[in-house]
C-alpha cells in the first residue's frame, strides 16, 4: 500500500484539529472523512476529489488532472489528480480544500 498509506497520513494531518477525522473504503480506494463528509480518497496512487460545480471547471484545466470515470463516463463533480501533482504540500492543501468547499 506504500505510498497509498503516506497520502491519507498527510490528508489526515492537513485535517488535524478540524473535527473528527475518520477513514474507510470508498469505491476501490481509501477515503478520509470529516465529520462525516468524504473530503478527499486515495484511489491506486491517484487522489479523488469531489468538486462544486464552479471549481470543476477553475481547477481541471491543469495537467495531471481528469475526470473520474464509472463504466467509461465521466463522473460529475469528481476529479483524479495524478501523484506527481501531490508531493508539494501547497498543492495537496490546494486539493484538500476545494474537496471540503464542496461540503
Amino acid at each position: 500500500m506504500g505510498d497509498t498509506t503516506d497520502l491519507v497520513q498527510r490528508i489526515e494531518g492537513y485535517l488535524e484539529g478540524r473535527g473528527d477525522i475518520t477513514g474507510g473504503r470508498v469505491l476501490s480506494g481509501e477515503g478520509v472523512f470529516l465529520d462525516g463528509y468524504l473530503v478527499a480518497a486515495v484511489m491506486d496512487h491517484d487522489l479523488c476529489v469531489p468538486l462544486r460545480g464552479d471549481a470543476a471547471d477553475d481547477l481541471t484545466m491543469g495537467e495531471g488532472v481528469r475526470p473520474l470515470l464509472f463504466a467509461g463516463r465521466p463522473v460529475k463533480g469528481w476529479v483524479l489528480v495524478g501523484p506527481g501533482w501531490l508531493s508539494d504540500d501547497d498543492e495537496l492543501a490546494r486539493w484538500i480544500e476545494a474537496g471540503l468547499a464542496r461540503r
